[in-house]
């Protein structure tokens, strides 16, 4: 019965928005095909002797806390996935059909503490203007949706829409996150206009999907796609991406109770880069420890997990699980270019350690004679301190460097990103980051190698003139904001780029820096509308 309703949805879905946008519940049906979560479900029953909704609920529930231990945000968010698709079984348990949700009869801004993948999928384009969320992220089933209909939407405003009633007027911004309640007319006819630029700026930006990432003056820069899941693939192709400049393994492992074995691993790499059609991707090796606790794993919970035995710590650690799965990538190699990056390097010794390890899986493979690709670019991801200042002697043993943002601001500043209360030390304008990423941009082009970014500054459209000026080669970054930023790459000079970070160099402060780029932004604004201004 879960299975029907949720096809059926799908298949509205697909019929109102497209088959890209069905993706939003396909990954349901997988939960409901998923041999570990029925193996789990009657284990329990057999040896629990409980009933088979206690049983379902306990084997959602540990993959649900497995997901909730990984530090990126999209599995985090895939859990509502899980607990959808729990509700639906444990419903038709009982016998009951599908919730009804009340569709708004005129034009509306939904308000909620939060949708179900179901919820969204019924709303459709139903009469729906914006969202406003108490819960979820830029990856959720909300947010997805959203940018699928062309419609604003604020989420995460814990605690900011209690008291909110039905029929109250609100203007909805999703470009700054904000909202307001009873605007007045002045407001009003301000959005009207805002509106109508947003869609003329949809229109052209869905024309830019087949064209180069080339600034006015001949510079290119390649634009990839980050994806944590399978389903993101067709996203990011759908946007433009040209090729995958992070692909997260973690997905694999945390999926499964038990260890993946090197089969079924290649079977689910092989199948990501046959989908990607030649264009390149970049594996990740697992990057488990921090706060991607899994206990299976064999990677415990620390005092200080951020300074413990994570990323190419725990892979050196656990060589047999590193070596399985290079092994698993490089027979994935057979159905496209591919390329390979080790996590959390800080010095030569473990790149050396890594390489070694690699060789390793390739000369198993050969004495086999299974098919694989053993000749891969291997690079690193540059995301602490260490690495930075020695980006000179690691560039000289490794074939490209991937800046990982998040942790890199995260090592520099000596702050922990997922502590509220020093959460507003995040500062990717600090001089310190910029200092290490032209630093480390410098030290790969000095060896001859590429140096791409795959952290969240690269989503941030607001920063592409900088990520530019720094001279970078590639930028990996969330599909929903592929087109934004490669509008911007289009309409930039590489000279003027590197002007903007020069300026950005001679402030000493992030809130100075941070200042000067907004009116930098504001200024190319005014003198784009001027000079389309008949």
């Amino acid at each position: 019965m879960a299975r029907s309703q949720i096809e059926d949805l799908v298949a509205r879905l697909s019929c109102e928005l497209g088959p890209e946008e069905a993706e939003i519940l396909s990954s349901q049906l997988l939960i409901l095909e998923d041999e570990m979560v029925w193996d789990a479900t009657l284990a329990v029953i057999r040896l629990e002797r409980i009933n088979a909704e206690a049983a379902f609920s306990r084997a959602v529930g540990n993959i649900a806390t497995r997901f909730l231990e990984i530090e990126d945000e999209t599995f985090r968010e895939r859990v509502i996935d899980l607990q959808d698709v729990e509700q639906r079984v444990l419903r038709a348990f009982l016998g009951e059909m599908d919730n009804a949700l009340d569709l708004p009869e005129q034009p509306s801004v939904i308000v909620a503490v939060n949708l179900t993948p179901s919820d969204t999928a019924v709303l459709g384009r139903n009469n729906v203007l914006g969202f406003l969320m108490e819960e979820g992220g830029n990856t959720g089933h909300v947010a997805i949706l959203a940018r699928s209909i062309g419609v604003p939407a604020v989420v995460g405003l814990k605690g900011c829409l209690a008291g909110l009633e039905a029929g109250r007027m609100v203007a909805v911004d999703g470009i700054t996150g904000k909202f307001i309640l009873d605007p007045d007319q002045t407001l009003q006819a301000r959005f009207a206009v805002l509106r109508s630029e947003a869609l003329v700026a949809s229109e052209k930006l869905a024309g830019l999907r087949d064209l180069e990432a080339i600034t006015p003056d001949g510079h290119r820069l390649h634009l990839m796609a980050n994806i944590a899941l399978p389903l993101e693939v067709d996203e990011a192709l759908a946007r433009g991406a040209e090729g995958v400049g992070l692909l997260r393994t973690e997905y694999l492992f945390f999926q499964h109770q038990t260890i993946p074995s090197e089969d079924e691993q290649t079977e689910i790499y092989s199948d990501m880069v046959r989908r990607m059609s030649g264009r390149p991707v970049i594996f990740r090796t697992l990057d488990v420890g921090g706060d991607k606790v899994s206990d299976y794993l064999g990677a415990k919970r620390e005092y200080n997990p951020f300074l413990g035995w994570r990323g190419i710590r725990f892979s050196l650690a656990n060589r047999v699980l590193f070596k399985t799965q290079m092994k698993a990538i490089c027979r994935a190699g057979v159905a496209g270019p591919i390329k390979i990056m080790f996590p959390m390097i800080t010095g030569v010794e473990e790149l050396r350690l890594a390489k070694e390890v690699f060789q390793e899986a390739v000369a198993e493979l050969e004495v086999t004679g299974v098919a694989h690709v053993g000749a891969l670019d291997l690079g690193i991801m540059v995301e602490t301190p260490a690495a930075v200042l020695a980006a000179d002697l690691l560039a000289a043993e490794c074939d490209f460097f991937s800046i990982g943002s998040n942790d890199l601001i995260q090592y520099t500043l000596a702050m922990d990103r997922g502590n509220a209360r020093v959460s507003y030390l995040y500062q990717p304008l600090h001089p310190a980051v910029l200092r290490a990423i032209k630093a480390t941009v410098e030290a790969g082009h000095r060896a001859g190698i590429q140096v791409g970014i795959c952290g969240e500054m690269g989503s941030e459209t607001r920063l592409a003139e900088v990520l530019l000026g720094l001279g970078l080669d590639e930028i990996s970054l969330h599909g929903a904001a592929l087109p934004k930023v490669k509008q911007v790459i289009r309409w930039t000079k590489f000279s003027e780029a590197q002007s903007v970070v020069e300026n950005l160099l001679e402030l000493a402060t992030a809130t100075e820096a941070n200042q000067w780029l907004a009116n930098y932004i504001d200024g190319r604004k005014l003198a784009r509308m001027e000079k389309e201004t008949p």
